[in-house]
């Protein structure tokens, strides 16, 4: 996130502006030029007045037969971008969302109280999840209808009766008004509730320039990693057409736009361009893993514009001693899953083709790239030690299906070629590795700015999908993220917060049993999306000062400092005595800790078994 200062609101409100009416910006353009170049009989005198009060080397930019062929070229590829992408995803954003199955009545009522018994202010949790609506008019039908979708995903009563609940909706809102301390008022009042998968999506338009900059961003990042020694992995049939399932014969192709110029470049070595996924959707990078010391890593990044952001953390780590330079040991693998819907792409816009993969997907095909890779003779990712996961932001969401999973997948995954006897053979990584879930082969667990602890507060759903912006950050995030086609529809259609949400047992479950496991939590004191004092407190840690910018607790004897003076480098680490720790940054805002290798030290540190 870009700093608060007003330069950079400036900045960041004129890009805005220039992307979401650049088609209008650019019709207007070349209306000028055009008529200053070749203006008709009638409109000479107005021609030349005009001409007279803009500079003589500008004016013969603006009036060149060059500049004016690009601009209708510009303005051209928009009307098409408009017409063959962007109205149909728009269009997309009206489909209903796939809710998952829905847990039984036993689950739902231990959601709900493990929701309630973490939430400190129930006065401030309704007003966010009622967008700021007064206390008064959130009364006993507002909060009822917020809870059908909250706990059944049923919009209110617009889809039947609901009398097979109604006994477990009822205690539900009596045990609100008990934590509240007062009866709701009855009836309803003008509150409105912020129901994620049944809201309207609201988006804005972005100029096809700016799908050219991820392109070129896209590109660059290639080139980068592969620098670093990292290979691409493109899915095998992503981009094939899909039936639709209705009745229809006509069939809806998936998307990827903007295309991946790695793929098509023809000047581009093939061996510079990407391998073949053993999956359908995933596409990755992979670092073979060397290191006889260390555990490999598995890396999935946040909402953004893919793993540009991430460059710094996938470069730093070269060896198991910390940064590059040192070749003591060899280096850590690691396996950087890319989520496409998330980054700034647009990936798919018929109504059988789901915003973002279902966690059961997810898992499948992440298991099948596991293994795939655990099954090459040398040079690949070998699983003998497990991995470490390694997440940021929106990736942390797949965490808690990681670390439920209980299903054995290596050697016995049925679209393997290779896989089962013979391939448990192949040494003795595989020997070590068959036979265990995701679950058993994270060793370590590394959460930076997480968004799935306490996802039942209102302050992520509300701060990226509803708040009003005003400073630099908030615009950005705004406008590059919460607006765009691709990031609306994954959470608008695809965020199902009972599935995503990570909790305190479930960090404590995983540590259970085994020393050896870690689990470390990096949070940021200005984030702009995550409530982290909240998260803090909720692992454990609470009770310093100033909203948790570092005051009151320098004395303690289990917190360390580190970074230099008060630059924004600077961090706390407490290890909470159970195999957790916290690391807190008091002055950054939300991934601007993968801004330096300073900041990433701890992160880098755990990876490389030095802390």
């Amino acid at each position: 996130m870009i700093n608060n200062t007003f330069p950079r609101l400036i900045f960041i409100r004129v890009c805005i502006v220039l992307l979401q009416y650049a088609p209008l910006i650019e019709t207007f353009l070349l209306l000028i030029a055009v008529t200053l170049r070749y203006p008709p009989s009638p409109l000479i005198a107005y021609a030349e007045h005009i001409a007279s009060f803009i500079p003589p080397s500008l004016l013969t930019i603006l009036t060149s037969p060059t500049k004016i062929l690009l601009l209708a070229a510009l303005l051209t590829t928009e009307l098409i971008y408009i017409t063959t992408l962007y109205l149909p995803h728009k269009s997309s954003l009206t489909h209903e969302a796939v809710h998952p199955p829905l847990p039984g009545r036993k689950e739902r009522e231990e959601l709900f109280d493990r929701a309630s018994d973490s939430t400190t202010d129930w006065n401030e949790y309704l007003k966010l999840w009622f967008l700021g609506a007064e206390v008064d008019e959130v009364k006993r039908e507002n909060v009822r209808e917020f809870l059908l979708w909250a706990f059944f995903d049923r919009d209110g009563e617009t889809k039947g009766n609901n009398e097979d609940i109604e006994e477990e909706l009822d205690s539900y809102l009596a045990k609100i008004e008990s934590l509240l301390g007062r009866k709701l008022p009855p009836g309803r009042g003008t509150a409105t509730s912020l129901r994620l998968t049944f809201d309207a999506i609201d988006t804005r338009y972005r100029s096809v320039v700016w799908y050219g900059v991820i392109a070129l961003l896209d590109l660059v990042t290639h080139f980068m990693l592969a620098w670093h020694g990292y290979t691409h992995y493109r899915p095998s049939r992503s981009l094939s057409p899909q039936p639709v399932t209705s009745t229809a014969t006509k069939k809806t192709p998936t998307t990827l736009f903007p295309p991946r110029l790695q793929h098509s470049i023809p000047l581009i070595p093939s061996s510079l361009r990407h391998h073949t996924s053993p999956t359908k959707h995933l596409s990755y990078y992979l670092r073979p893993h060397r290191s006889r010391t260390q555990a490999p890593v598995v890396f999935i990044h946040g909402i953004g514009i893919g793993l540009w952001s991430y460059t710094t953390l996938l470069s730093s780590l070269k060896t198991s001693h910390g940064l590059v330079g040192t070749e003591e040991d060899g280096q850590i693998g690691i396996l950087a899953i890319e989520l496409l819907p998330i980054s700034s792409r647009l990936t798919g816009s018929g109504p059988d083709l789901p915003a973002v993969l279902t966690h059961g997907e997810f898992l499948r095909e992440l298991e099948t790239i596991l293994a795939f890779h655990n099954n090459q003779d040398g040079g690949g990712f070998p699983l003998d030690k497990g991995f470490t996961l390694v997440t940021h932001s929106y990736g942390s969401t797949l965490v808690a299906p990681i670390l439920r999973s209980s299903t054995p997948f290596l050697f016995n995954n049925p679209v393997l070629p290779g896989s089962g006897a013979k391939a448990a053979k192949k040494g003795a990584a595989a020997t070590a590795a068959s036979g265990k879930s995701l679950a058993a082969l994270t060793n370590t667990l590394i959460l930076t700015d997480p968004v799935s602890i306490c996802l039942h507060l209102p302050s992520v759903a509300y701060n990226f999908t509803r708040r009003a912006p005003r400073t630099a950050n908030e615009w950005q995030l705004w406008y590059f993220a919460s607006t765009d086609l691709g990031i609306a529809r994954a959470l608008g259609r695809g965020f199902f917060w009972r599935q995503n949400i990570l909790w305190r047992e479930d960090l404590e479950a995983f540590l259970e049993g085994d020393a050896k496991k870690r689990v470390v939590v990096c949070l940021a004191g200005r984030d702009l999306i995550v409530d982290t004092k909240s998260v803090r407190g909720y692992l454990g840690w609470d009770g310093f000062g100033d909203q948790g910018q570092g005051q009151g607790i320098v004395d303690e004897d289990d917190v360390e400092w580190e970074g230099n003076g008060k630059g924004k480098g600077q961090m706390m680490r407490k290890k909470m005595g159970n195999g957790m720790e916290i690391v807190w940054y008091p002055r950054l805002d939300h991934a601007q800790m993968f801004e330096s290798g300073e900041r990433l030290r701890p992160v880098l540190d755990v990876i490389g078994g030095l802390k």
